[in-house]
C-alpha cells in the first residue's frame, strides 16, 4: 500500500506571487527598505539595494500590512523569510489586487522617480 506524502515535492510549500514592490524589513539589527521579490501563505523573498545585517527575526510591513517571522537564509542582499503564522489567502488577494490595478509603484520605478527628483532638483539648484 503505499503512502501519501505528507510534504509537498520540491522546496516550496505554497503558490508565491510575483511581485517587486517596496517593503520594510524590521530586525534587531535595524530597518530597512526592500523589495518584496515574492511572497506566499508561508513566507516570502527580500532583496535590498545594499546588503544588509541580519538577526533571526523579523517584521516584513507591505502595502499596509504586516507579518511576523524568522530570516531563514540570507545571501548578500537577499533573505528568505518564514511567517511564524500563514498568511491569510485574503491577505495575499488583497496584495494582488492592489499590484494589478497600478495603486501601488514597483521596487524598480520608485528607485527611478527618486533619482528623477534627485537629479531634477540638483539641476535646478
Amino acid at each position: 500500500m503505499a503512502r501519501k506524502p505528507t510534504v509537498p515535492i520540491g522546496r516550496r510549500r505554497d503558490a508565491r506571487l510575483r511581485l517587486g514592490v517596496p517593503a520594510q524589513l524590521i530586525t534587531l539589527a535595524g530597518q530597512y527598505t526592500v523589495s518584496l521579490a515574492d511572497l506566499s501563505q508561508s513566507g516570502a523573498h527580500v532583496a535590498a539595494r545594499l546588503p544588509f545585517e541580519v538577526s533571526r527575526d523579523a517584521v516584513l510591513s507591505w502595502m499596509g500590512f504586516e507579518a511576523f517571522g524568522r530570516i531563514v537564509w540570507h545571501r548578500g542582499c537577499e533573505a528568505g523569510i518564514e511567517f511564524d503564522d500563514l498568511l491569510p489567502e485574503a491577505v495575499l488577494l488583497q496584495t494582488r489586487q492592489q499590484v494589478d490595478s497600478g495603486k501601488v509603484r514597483s521596487f524598480e520605478q520608485e528607485v527611478y522617480e527618486d533619482a528623477r527628483s534627485w537629479y531634477l532638483n540638483y539641476r535646478n539648484a
